[in-house]
């Protein structure tokens, strides 16, 4: 239920996030301070009990935010369907429920005051963050939300993207509703736009070792950024309740070709990688052998968009990712070399 989408998973978006951050916004967000890397946990009233709550804490950006949270020192609370599901329970409250029970969710913001949630990869999306959303407003907690947000200053500009882009990209009209949504919901939200996650690669990561980069890319370029750069910023906004209410785009530090991409894998893995997201064929195979259910419907009827749109990122997205981070972001090359370090050990140690 909290697996990023393809476009995120693929690409969420932010400003440009896309000369379409793949889904894009036109606006980077608030220019006041904002958070820093360096902001501290947040007291509760009762000095114990934890004051964030993490929907989808068993998918990709759910983990990264937990454990960018335990890094700070913080305790979250995380609902979950099934809490062995959970790459580890430590320094968090585990509470067992489902964002399609309400009950349930509501039970869970006892006691919360900041809530992050990341865009579901469900058929019923937009019904789960309305449920997220009420249930903020219920107890008057602030909700921090990642997906895809198309916006603009001009209310008649940014209608028209979102009809523009709900063309181009069918499956994005639920995600276009729910970013709407949640801009209009009394929980002083915060809406964080993340460009193409480098982290899509890890789900082929076979195909590319077979010697095939088949992820699209715009041959002008896609932005790319770590799912760990967004765990940070993340816990950055959550543990400062003075961060201003708007949207933030999380942003890599350049925008790559497919066969960019394909060299930086070929000279970790010291071997030839070819690009091959221009090959239907290739991708379609790659993505049936890995995804299933609505995620693969999500990611083949998406992925082969990225070839027609450029995804850069702005300087102002630029400076605020590195103001959350304290730090300039990952760049793809050390990401791909801690992939395959980290790759290269398990299969050490499974031996």
């Amino acid at each position: 239920m909290s697996q990023p989408h393809p476009l995120t998973d693929v690409t969420a978006t932010s400003t440009t996030t896309a000369t379409m951050t793949t889904a894009t916004t036109t606006t980077t967000g608030p220019t006041t301070p904002g958070p820093t890397a360096e902001a501290a946990p947040a007291a509760d009233d009762a000095g114990t009990s934890p004051r964030i709550l993490v929907l989808g804490g068993t998918g990709l950006m759910g983990r990264e935010v937990l454990a960018a949270l335990r890094r700070r020192g913080a305790t979250a609370r995380v609902l979950v369907r099934d809490h062995a599901r959970l790459a580890t329970p430590e320094g968090v409250e585990v509470v067992v429920g489902d964002l399609r029970d309400p009950a349930s969710v509501r039970a869970a913001m006892v006691g919360v005051s900041t809530v992050f949630h990341i865009s579901p990869h469900e058929a019923d999306e937009v019904e789960l963050t309305r449920t997220v959303i009420a249930a903020c407003e219920d107890a008057g907690a602030r909700l921090v939300f990642s997906g895809v947000h198309v916006t603009s200053s001009n209310p008649v500009f940014g209608w028209l993207l979102r009809r523009f882009y709900g063309l181009v990209l069918p499956r994005y009209r639920g995600k276009f509703a729910i970013g709407r949504m949640v801009e209009a919901s009394a929980t002083d939200p915060v809406i964080i736009c993340p460009s193409n996650f480098m982290q899509n690669d890890e789900v082929l990561l076979d195909v590319i070792r077979g010697g095939e980069f088949v992820h699209p890319c715009s041959p002008k370029g896609l932005n790319r950024v770590d799912l760990r750069d967004v765990g940070e910023a993340a816990a950055a906004i959550l543990l400062d309740p003075s961060t201003p209410s708007g949207m933030y785009g999380i942003v890599g530090p350049r925008s790559l070709t497919g066969p960019e991409c394909a060299q930086v894998w070929a000279e970790a893995l010291d071997h030839p990688v070819r690009y091959a997201g221009e090959d239907d064929a290739a991708l379609e195979a790659a993505l049936t052998a890995h995804l299933t259910g609505y995620r693969l419907d999500d990611w083949s009827s998406s992925l082969r968009k990225l070839r027609r749109f450029a995804v850069h990122a702005t300087p102002e997205e630029l400076e605020t990712t590195e103001r959350l981070l304290g730090r300039p972001p990952t760049d793809y090359t050390e990401f791909v070399r801690r992939v395959v370090a980290q790759h290269t050990t398990a299969a050490s140690v499974g031996r």
